[in-house]
């Protein structure tokens, strides 16, 4: 287990965030997608919202916004098996074109285990067939 994922204490109150990573930000900066996940957290007392990555940093709502506006399709990561460590799917406009792990952090990021250059050969790929 590494320093990122280690066990929270449980007597940290709710919404407590040892990072504070919107501490010093003007929200504003960020899409409205993203800001709106912010505030719901913070309406909830839940942890600040961090959200899905790829393994080498990308913010997946982004990258998929960005490739179905270029393939003019839907693009989905889904569940085959939702139990913890279960299989994982890309869709695109509903048909799987590849599987990917993911994992969930301590610190309560969700990442997919792959690159944003696979993911997007993954979906070009599949709308060049």
């Amino acid at each position: 287990m590494t320093e990122d994922d280690a066990p929270r204490p449980a007597n940290l109150p709710p919404g407590y965030d040892e990072d504070a990573p919107y501490a010093d930000v003007d929200l504003e900066a960020f899409p409205e997608w993203w800001r709106r996940n912010v505030e719901e957290f913070q309406h909830h007392e839940m942890r600040p919202y961090r959200p899905p990555r790829l393994s080498d940093g990308t913010v997946t709502t982004e990258l998929i916004k960005r490739l179905e506006s270029t393939h003019d399709v839907d693009i989905r990561i889904r569940a085959v098996d939702p139990q913890e460590g279960g299989a994982w799917e890309i869709l695109v406009d509903g048909e799987a074109v590849d599987s990917v792990a993911r994992t969930r952090t301590e610190a309560g990021n969700t990442r997919y285990e792959i690159t944003a250059a696979a993911f997007e050969a993954a979906v070009t790929d599949a709308v060049s067939e």
